[in-house]
This record gives C-alpha cells, sequence and structure tokens, in this order.
C-alpha cells in the first residue's frame, strides 16, 4: 500500500499573527487594548506580547504610554503610496487575460480613465486566424463606449459630474440621448455589465466588466469584442460568465477584496 505524502505546511504563525493584528487595529474605530486584541483575535495575552512589541519597534503600531493603547501608524500608507496601485492592478491581469482570450477564443483588452478618455493600455490577441484587435495606446470616448461607461458607472457622484461636463461628447448629446445615457448607467451600475451591438461599428458586440476597487480609486476595464455574424459565435452568457472568473482572478492576484457583481440573468 503506498503511503500518501501530506502538503507541506509552509504556513509562519508569527507572521501571520502579526498580519491578523494589522487587519484587526485597520478595521477598528478607536485604539485597543492588549486584552481587547487579545479577546477579539482569541489569543492569550501572553501570546500576543511579543508581536506587539515587534509592531511597536518596527513603526507600524504605536502605543498610547497613558492608557497602553495601541493603534496602526502612518506606516503602512507610507509603503502603499511608494508603488502605483494601477500600475500593480494593470500587471497582474496580464496573465488572466491572456487566459480568458484563449478560453473564449477572442481578443481582449484593457482601458482605463486617463485625461478625460478612455485609454487601452494591454491586450491579449485571440488564438483564431481571424481576430479583431485594439491598438494599444488608443483613446476613446468616455460616454460613446461600453469600457467608458462602465468605468464612469464606478466613479462617485462628484467625480462622475465632473468628467461629464468636461466632456465634449456628453455636452453635445440632445436631452433625449442624456436620458438614455443615464438609463445605462443605471444598468450597469445594477448589473456590473457594460454591453452594446453595433455602437463602434456595424457587427460588432462589445462586452466589458470592471476589475479593481472602486471604493479604492483603482479601477480598469476588461472588455471583449466578438462579431455579431461570425459561425463561431459563442453563447453571450458563456463569455460574460468568463469574463466575470477574469475579474475574479485579477482582483486576487491584486490582493483586492471581491470588488465585481455577478452576471445578470438578463444578459443578452
Amino acid at each position: 500500500m503506498v503511503e500518501m505524502k501530506s502538503a507541506p505546511n509552509y504556513s509562519v504563525p508569527a507572521l501571520e499573527k502579526g498580519l491578523a493584528v494589522l487587519e484587526l487595529l485597520a478595521r477598528a474605530a478607536e485604539p485597543l487594548s492588549l486584552s481587547q486584541i487579545s479577546e477579539r483575535m482569541a489569543n492569550s495575552t501572553s501570546q500576543l506580547f511579543r508581536t506587539m512589541n515587534c509592531l511597536v519597534e518596527n513603526g507600524y503600531v504605536i502605543k498610547d504610554e497613558i492608557h497602553g493603547k495601541y493603534s496602526l501608524t502612518l506606516r503602512l500608507f507610507e509603503l502603499a503610496n511608494r508603488h502605483s496601485p494601477l500600475k500593480h492592478l494593470l500587471r497582474v491581469a496580464n496573465l488572466p487575460l491572456q487566459e480568458l482570450a484563449r478560453t473564449i477564443r477572442e481578443s481582449c483588452h484593457i482601458s482605463i480613465v486617463q485625461h478625460g478618455q478612455l485609454l487601452v493600455v494591454g491586450q491579449a490577441e485571440s488564438p483564431e486566424k481571424v481576430q479583431i484587435s485594439v491598438s494599444v495606446g488608443t483613446s476613446f470616448s468616455l460616454v460613446a463606449t461600453v469600457s467608458g461607461r462602465l468605468l464612469l458607472s464606478a466613479m462617485d457622484e462628484h467625480s462622475l459630474g465632473a468628467h461629464l461636463e468636461a466632456d465634449a461628447d456628453f455636452r453635445r448629446m440632445s436631452f433625449a440621448e442624456r436620458e438614455q445615457f443615464w438609463d445605462r448607467i443605471a444598468e450597469i451600475r445594477l448589473t456590473g455589465i457594460s454591453t452594446a451591438v453595433d455602437e463602434s461599428f456595424i457587427g460588432l458586440h462589445d462586452t466589458a466588466v470592471l476589475i479593481g476597487s472602486p471604493g479604492l480609486g483603482v479601477t480598469a476595464a476588461i472588455a471583449v469584442t466578438q462579431l455579431t455574424a461570425s459561425r463561431n459565435n459563442k453563447d453571450p452568457r458563456i463569455v460574460v460568465d468568463a469574463m466575470f472568473d477574469c475579474a475574479r482572478q485579477i482582483n486576487q492576484r491584486a490582493g483586492l477584496a471581491e470588488a465585481t457583481v455577478e452576471p445578470a440573468l438578463a444578459v443578452h
């Protein structure tokens, strides 16, 4: 009988405990005492004493000498601002985007908002001989593209208003066109999906979903363009499911909490 080997355990209890303390203090509305931290983490104060001293000595936590309570310093904030969260998001998106293109056999591209325009910053090409691609570095209108409207829908009302006020395409819209635009924004916010048929060119179906975290102000759009008349077209629901799976993988690789919305049943 062959003995099955158990998977190696690479856990680092001391490090895990320290990270748990940092997350606890980040969520706390006010400084916490050692006993409060001990109670919330289900660890004894003696087990946490060395952990707290280490975090204080390294500048991540400060201890109020009067009340003996602990709170975070700005050390983590300082470290976070030494690199661009958006660059990190785009870097970790590369492999999942390549896998998405192989899975649905369609080219995919990733876009961000820059200087009031939609900017294409990355692409994964379809393995098919005939494919539709969008050149990296190309800029498009925010209000007239599925990715642009998706990214606008993820903004808070103040940021959205500021972008639209400066958007020449939006200012040229008639009252009826603006009403239609707001209806589309509302639908995108509800479903998490931005779609359009025959918008950029006749015979094309565009779909986009969000990656990143609107709460952190770090967002991008992944989009797929399909030929509506192709014999090899996949069911839109299959494509959307694959896109949401890709978005989840990207967010996980970026260390972000789940920020995507499950695909709506009314996709067509």
